[in-house]
């Protein structure tokens, strides 16, 4: 009895840490999302100053969610992310409008980031 009770612990710490590590990625992945928004309606107003801070800023809320995921690691999608905040934050201090497009791809990888960082049974367990 000792050990099926010891098991549903585990189980159930497993599956609330997994809740959890879904819920903390999704939060900072729709604070990206609207980083890059803002960037999008910055370009718009001609702010190159403004898109640019925010586009540190989406390179930030990355940076600390890349670092702060620890069990479940995406290098290819992390890498991709990364490189593509980079070129929208160059594209933002040169006013250049490759910046929409770049945006949309961002978007994109985040929303593929999120539909792997999921839980399901097979990558709770």
């Amino acid at each position: 009895m000792g050990r099926i009770i010891t098991c549903f612990a585990i189980m159930t710490a497993i599956t609330a840490f997994a809740l959890f590590g879904y819920g903390y990625c999704a939060k900072n992945a729709e604070s990206l999302i609207e980083a890059t928004d803002g960037i999008l309606s910055a370009t718009e107003e001609n702010d190159a100053k403004k898109a640019s801070e925010l586009a540190l800023e989406a390179e930030n809320i990355w940076r600390g969610l890349s670092d702060g995921t620890v069990f479940v690691e995406d290098n290819d999608c992390d890498n991709e992310i990364a490189m593509s905040i980079s070129r929208i934050r160059v594209y933002a201090e040169n006013a250049d409008e490759e910046i929409y497009t770049e945006c949309a791809v961002l978007k994109r990888l985040i929303g593929l980031y999120i539909t792997r960082q999921k839980p399901i049974w097979s990558n709770i367990f």
